[in-house]
């Protein structure tokens, strides 16, 4: 007990000063190592696809894996690849909501995969579909969806009606040159 009674008085004899402040230390904190990408070239993407000659490289987005731009008779396409987990919200979701931003009502899940168009690429079936608002002809969609293991492949090309019909065929090779 005498011990503890000791070092009690010599705490506070040796933490006691002339100064009449407190002190205060700041240690660094140790970094956590986290190894994320600088960049989309860094991440490994699990499946490849062949553009064609003519399009190019667009802008990019934290959203999408690949932008890319298509020229056509009087103006240039958008596409865009994204990849969601799981069925990414389903065909039902995605497409009323592309259908929303055309300023279309929605379809239903009948509607929607009697208009579908199934073609085949490395990845194994998918499909698309042409979203068309013929009172603005200026934007229409061509959307393909290609399930994958555990997720979801949306392509979607963005241009006028003029457009869409001009490029569709450069679209399905496109989409289908997925492995």
């Amino acid at each position: 007990m005498i011990f503890y009674k000791l070092f009690f008085v010599l705490c506070l004899f040796f933490s006691c000063n002339k100064e009449n402040y407190v002190k205060t230390y700041t240690l660094p904190k140790n970094k956590p190592i986290l190894n994320i990408p600088n960049n989309k070239e860094e991440i490994e993407i699990p499946f490849s696809w062949i553009i064609p000659e003519s399009w190019s490289v667009g802008n990019p987005s934290s959203m999408r894996l690949a932008t890319y731009s298509a020229p056509y008779l009087n103006g240039v396409a958008d596409i865009s690849i994204t990849n969601f987990s799981g069925d990414g919200g389903g065909i039902l979701a995605n497409i009323n909501r592309w259908r929303r931003q055309l300023n279309l009502e929605p379809h239903s899940l009948e509607e929607i995969n009697n208009s579908m168009i199934s073609e085949t690429s490395g990845l194994g079936e998918y499909k698309y579909i042409k979203i068309v608002n013929y009172e603005d002809q200026s934007s229409a969609f061509l959307c393909a969806i290609i399930a994958i293991k555990n997720s979801t492949l949306f392509i979607k090309l963005n241009a006028s009606l003029e457009g869409i019909n001009y490029l569709e065929q450069e679209f399905v090779s496109f989409c289908s040159s997925f492995k």
